[in-house]
């Protein structure tokens, strides 16, 4: 075992090396997503592709898959790997996460012998498909979504293939943007290559080998530490997406995270089927969905290498849209792994109440305005992702209009400055978006609003985002953030873009347009009729409520001009509000209640007049125990008692004769 000083001097050492990989992307990409969103990733890779190193604001959406696409390529090539090669991939069906993350492997050669691989995932701005950006909301198969490649060696032992870059090139929009990525990319590599060198020079080939080895093995001792910690047993979890972006019927995940001493399995068995839409994501993105968010909450203090990773074991079977086989789309596979994170933040929080934490915004948030613009390349591309508001905890609020934390260091929001230099656009406002906020005894944080005008004489509009049907929800009684929501403003008057929200596939704008962006509040924690009058009224005086949502949502009757609230009125609104719930002891039922993908919850006439519902209203269920809210579709029954199915109670974590909150969800803020 090696001595504790130089094994962290080592580790530091490899950190190092990936940290110098990210200035050096940052100083020198063409593509603003790289430089002023940061969405990129480095890391070191073991021959085998186990992952080695990252640097902490490295994007793990990237970074957690590298390790099954470096497995794809050596097991494409295997022993036929030499010095000089370079690897290019983005297939999602081998360990890909969407077509515009390009991946690099860059291998690194000791005494003769593989060692290691330098890794760099880039999004690039555009790959090719149907429309400017290559993510649309509406593309029905895989090659409407740009270029895709498998594992592909573009340098033989120092030679270029510059034949198939060409290719690559020709059939990209922003060709230059493209070419200026792949050469950052490439110069990246050949000195993290030299870094790496110098390092096997400093501490010795086998010894440096050999604390790779320790630090991995160190990380998963901790790991199985922290989840034998949990208590065995099996916890479920179920939750959707809006729609694959052609149709209304939802897309239903279901989990079963099963905790087996110093072993966790998460289980995604009973899945939708695979859709002709965007939303479905390739293998790799399960394991790391699952992955971010048991490192986040069980261990996120220690350093990241793929030691963490060795006690998680995924069952995911193919064909769902979680695991999705050639031609199914897979752009939205942010969404789908937002999915996924849901849900295992609803499963772990059942076994661990304490670290609970409401929903968050459900994915990229992808935004794309294109049109002619002389002068460059022919057409300008304005790639927007705006960011949104993050869950509470029982102990914190939500953040306002941040990146989800499972995203690393992925920018909030491009600078105005910035986009108005590029294209032909103008920012006409930007701000926090009032009342976007989930409730609760600690509320979400808000969402925003940014609207940009449409300056080019012709321009079209393309989206992909999830949760704008389905809000983000909220764990232990509190209740979910706004929907996400965009929109086109002509002529003072909202036009929809889409039949479908949040799927838009080049919608033609008009000079003067406002491309409008809302974007969800995270998700509630614990009862909003136990939170901190006073810190309502501070939420008021900041513009985050208005004094209407503090008194109908919150039950505090605020005093604006006074700057506090009415304490005798604040009681009483909240004893009214507390009468008028909707709660009643919960009964197994027997009887089916899927329709579909839709999980039908239901409602005894008496309860839905209460609620003001009807048949097909989304409904949700909450207990104080539960992780998240259980979602699903009003179904008026005859009966006076509110049943459920053994597997919805298990979803929701509550018990035959528990009693339960039924409430209408809303999309927007009230």
């Amino acid at each position: 075992m090696q001595e504790i000083g130089r094994l962290e001097l080592i580790r530091e050492s490899l950190v190092a090396v990936v940290n110098e990989m990210r200035a050096n992307v940052i100083h020198s990409s063409y593509s603003s997503i790289i430089y002023e969103g940061h969405d990129f990733s480095c890391a070191l890779v073991a021959p085998d592709g186990r992952l080695i190193a990252q640097g902490v604001d490295d994007n793990p959406i990237h970074n957690f898959s590298v390790p099954y696409s470096t497995t794809e390529v050596v097991r494409t090539f295997g022993a036929d790997i030499h010095e000089g090669d370079i690897f290019l991939h983005n297939d999602p069906y081998t360990g890909g996460t969407h077509l515009n993350d390009v991946l690099m492997l860059f291998p690194v050669f000791h005494e003769g012998r593989l060692a290691m691989f330098t890794a760099t995932r880039c999004h690039w701005g555009d790959v090719g498909g149907m429309t400017p950006g290559s993510l649309s909301g509406r593309v029905q198969e895989i090659y409407q979504e740009g270029l895709r490649i498998v594992p592909t060696r573009i340098c033989d032992r120092g030679r270029m293939n510059d034949a198939f870059l060409s290719l690559l090139f020709d059939n990209m929009r922003i060709t230059r943007e493209r070419r200026g990525d792949f050469n950052t990319m490439y110069g990246t590599s050949r000195k993290a290559a030299e870094h790496v060198a110098r390092l096997f020079v400093r501490f010795g080939g086998a010894a440096l080998l050999e604390a790779i080895e320790e630090l991995i093995g160190r990380a998963e001792k901790v790991m199985r530490e922290r989840i034998a910690g949990i208590p065995d047993g099996t916890w479920h979890a179920e939750g959707y997406l809006d729609s694959d972006g052609h149709g209304e019927a939802p897309l239903r995940g279901r989990l079963a995270l099963t905790v087996d001493g110093d072993r966790l399995v998460a289980d995604f068995t009973g899945s939708s089927p695979q859709t002709k839409g965007p939303t479905n994501v390739g293998p790799a993105m399960a394991f790391n969905a699952v992955a971010s968010i048991v490192k986040s909450c069980l261990d996120p203090d220690t350093p990241v290498n793929h030691g963490s990773f060795t006690p998680i074991e995924i069952v995911n079977p193919p064909g769902s849209f979680l695991n999705a086989t050639l031609p199914a789309p897979c752009g939205g596979m942010v969404e789908c792994r937002a999915l996924m994170c849901g849900l295992v933040v609803s499963a772990l929080g059942q076994a661990l109440p304490d670290r609970r934490v409401g929903d968050l915004k459900g994915g990229g948030n992808h935004v794309y305005v294109s049109g002619p613009h002389p002068g460059r390349d022919g057409i300008f591309l304005l790639y927007e992702y705006p960011a949104a508001g993050t869950g509470a905890t029982g102990r914190t609020d939500g953040n306002h209009g941040v990146r989800a934390f499972p995203e690393g260091d992925f920018n909030t929001v491009q600078p105005a400055e910035v986009i108005e230099a590029q294209c032909p656009v103008r920012i006409e406002s930007y701000g926090l978006r009032e009342g976007s906020c989930g409730d609760g005894e600690f509320r979400g944080g808000l969402g925003v609003r940014r609207d940009v005008r449409v300056l080019a004489g012709e321009a079209s509009l393309s989206v992909l985002a999830d949760k704008n049907i389905i809000p983000p929800f909220g764990v232990a009684g509190g209740v979910g953030g706004a929907a996400n929501r965009f929109t086109v403003v002509r002529g003072g008057e909202t036009v929809e873009p889409s039949p479908v929200p949040g799927k838009v596939g080049g919608f033609p704008l008009e000079a003067g347009d406002v491309v409008r962006m809302e974007t969800s509040g995270g998700g509630g924690y614990g009862d909003p009729l136990d939170r901190d009058p006073g810190r309502v009224a501070g939420d008021v005086a900041l513009g985050y409520l208005s004094p209407g949502q503090a008194r109908e949502r919150y039950g505090v009757v605020v005093e604006p001009d006074r700057g506090g609230f009415d304490r005798d009125a604040t009681q009483a609104e909240r004893a009214r509000l507390r009468a008028e719930r909707v709660v009643a002891p919960v009964t197994v039922s027997n009887e089916p209640d899927l329709d579909g993908p839709r999980r039908c919850i239901g409602l005894p006439a008496a309860l839905a007049r209460r609620l003001e519902v009807e048949s097909g209203a989304l409904v949700e269920v909450a207990t104080p125990a539960c992780g998240a809210a259980l979602r699903g579709w009003a179904r008026i029954v005859e009966r006076p008692d509110l049943a459920l199915s053994a597997d919805a109670l298990a979803a929701l974590g509550a018990h035959a004769g528990d009693p339960v909150e039924v409430r209408a969800v809303h999309t927007v803020p009230r």
